[in-house]
Formats: structure tokens, sequence, C-alpha cells
């Protein structure tokens, strides 16, 4: 029941020894009390200032500075209490122990002593001949050295010399100056071939990590330039639209009859082709930086198209071949509606036979 967490709004049953109280003031020592407070002589933290006069100063201030006090001091009491049993038993367990080592150097001394006298014992049991004494001071025989033969020595090192004479490479250089030659082991040429193999594959790795890295770089900027060619086109056409209303406005005035100065048309106008200069500039240069941007990231096989295709598109035919082109459509035309009709005609006879 008392474990249990009850919200602030909720009224809970609780057992007296659960409620919370204050600290008790034992009636015999009036020195923790408020009006009798007295420091103890033999605690050294600086006794607390009871100002009873004071008006910034209330009766609760007084009693937590008392009660502040003698907490303190109480625990201060308690440590060193601890302290002292904790002393007692480090220095009864240091005096077992010396008195177990005392013990344990007393029984050695007794185990020598009777080892000492029954050799005294069987000294005197062996008599003049000494076989048991011989036998008692027996010693464990050493194991005796096995050296190598000087034959099997002699041939080694011979066999070791010849070898390294004709291993020792003959340069000419080297026979006319007088100049000791020391043969490089094939191992060390390997590693060191191993080694450089290592740096050149790890410089190539780090080329390529740097050509990955710029290909990003770039990709990033062309998607960039590519959402500022959407904003530019969508500015154009907002700019357009505007000027398309001026001009119908304008153009709306003059059927009913408003004179419109020259200059004022003439501005609207030249608005008009302005929106469409500055959209074509934009856009070309924005797609020259995309299309150069692609063709440099063209090794990673990415997805970017390419605005401007280098292949044109195959020129329009000329008016005459268009004229017979579109001549030659219209009598084809003409022709497929006559079969049409002519069918329809054969299949509606077909019929009326039938139902005759």
């Amino acid at each position: 029941m008392t474990d249990l967490q009850f919200p602030a709004r909720m009224l809970a049953w609780k057992a007296s020894t659960d409620v919370v109280r204050m600290d008790k003031i034992p009636i015999g020592d009036p020195r923790r009390t408020i009006r009798g407070f007295v420091p103890d002589d033999k605690f050294d933290a600086p006794a607390p200032k009871l100002v009873f006069d004071d008006p910034y100063e209330e009766e609760e201030d007084h009693l937590n500075k008392v009660t502040k006090y003698w907490k303190v001091r109480d625990e201060r009491l308690m440590r060193e209490s601890r302290d002292r049993v904790l002393r007692g038993a480090e220095a009864a367990a240091a005096s077992r122990k010396r008195s177990e080592d005392a013990a344990k150097k007393l029984k050695e001394a007794q185990q020598k002593a009777a080892a000492r006298d029954l050799e005294k014992e069987t000294e005197k049991e062996a008599g003049p001949s000494g076989n048991v004494k011989s036998k008692a001071r027996e010693m464990p025989a050493t194991p005796k050295k096995t050296m190598p033969k000087k034959s099997q020595v002699k041939s080694w090192s011979e066999s070791e010399d010849e070898e390294a004479e004709e291993e020792k490479p003959q340069c000419v250089y080297c026979v006319k100056k007088k100049l000791l030659v020391c043969p490089k082991s094939e191992r060390r040429s390997w590693a060191v071939m191993d080694g450089s193999q290592k740096v050149v594959d790890a410089a190539r790795k780090l080329v390529e990590m740097e050509k990955r890295q710029e290909a990003g770089c770039l990709k990033v900027v062309w998607h960039d330039l590519r959402m500022f060619l959407i904003q530019v086109e969508q500015k154009a056409v907002a700019d357009s639209v505007a000027v398309d209303a001026r001009v119908l406005q304008m153009l709306e005035l003059k059927s009913k009859g408003v004179e419109i100065p020259a200059d004022i048309e003439k501005w609207i106008r030249a608005e008009r082709s302005l929106v469409q200069r500055t959209l074509e500039d934009n856009t070309e240069d924005l797609t020259e930086w995309m299309d150069f941007i692609r063709k440099h990231m063209a090794w990673t096989n990415n997805d970017l198209y390419r605005f401007k295709d280098p292949t044109p598109p195959p020129a329009p035919p000329p008016v005459a071949v268009q004229g017979t082109k579109r001549k030659n459509n219209e009598e084809g035309r003409a022709e497929l509606k006559k079969k049409k009709k002519k069918k329809k005609v054969v299949e509606t006879e077909k019929d009326d036979s039938t139902l005759r």
C-alpha cells in the first residue's frame, strides 16, 4: 500500500511509521534547542551565530542553522568511531598474521632439528665402514654434455664456404678496384617490389577516390544548375504572361478607339522581345555548363541527360516536295473513302437479298 505512487490530487491513508516527522530533540540536552544552543568544545567546526534581534532573520533560519550544526557533528563522530573500529580490526589482523608467521617459522625450525638428529643417528649406526654414510650423502648424477664431433663441424663449414664462394657475383669493376661485394638475396628484392606495388596500388586507389569525390561534387553542381534553370524558366514564363497581358490590354484599348502613345507601345513590344532574349541567353549558358559537366562525368556512367544533341535533326524537305506529298496524301485519302462507300453499298445489297 505504501509503495504505490498516488497523484497529488488524491488522498491516501499511510501508516504512522511512514509519515515524515522532524527529528526529536532530547529534553535532557538543552544545547540542541534554539534558545539553549551551546556549541561542542571538542568539535572544531565553526558554530552558527544566532541573532534574535535581527528582524530579517526568522525562527526557521535559527532552527536550520542549529540542526545543520548538530547533524555535521553527529556525522563526524560516526566517521571517527567507524575509523577506530576499522583500525582496530586491521591491527588485530596484523597481529594474527605475525603470530601465524612465528608459528610457521617455529615449525620449520623443529623440522630441521628433527632432520639433523636423524642424520646424526644414521652416522652413528653406520660405524667405521661408512657404507650407510656414503649412501646417505649420495648426490644425483648430472648428465654429461654431448660435444659435436670435429669432423662434422669442419665438413659443414667447408661446404658453406664453397657455396658462398660460388654465389659471389663476378664484377670486373669490383675485381679491379678490389671491392668487397655483398650479394643481395632474392627475398629482399621481392619484398621491395611487393612494397612498391602496394604503394602504387594505394596511390591509384587514392586517385580514384579523388575522382569519385570530384564527380560527386560535379553532380551536385549539375543538379543545382538544373534547379536554377527551372527557376529561370518559371520566372521567364511569369514575365511573358505579364507582357502578353499588357499586349492584350493594349490591343483591347486600341479596338475601343483609345489612343496609345507610340513610346508606350514600343516599350511593351520591346519588353516582350527582351524577355525572350534573356531567357534564351540564360538557358544557353546554363545548358553549356551542364553539358560540360556531363562530358567530364561520362566515365561514371551516370544518368545525367544532355540538353544539346550533337547530331542535329534532319532538315525539312523543300516546299515543292512538301506540296506534292500533301497532294498525294489527299488523293490517297479520297480513294480510301470511295472504297469504304462501295463496301458499304455491297453490304447493304447483301442484307436486302437475305431478307427477301
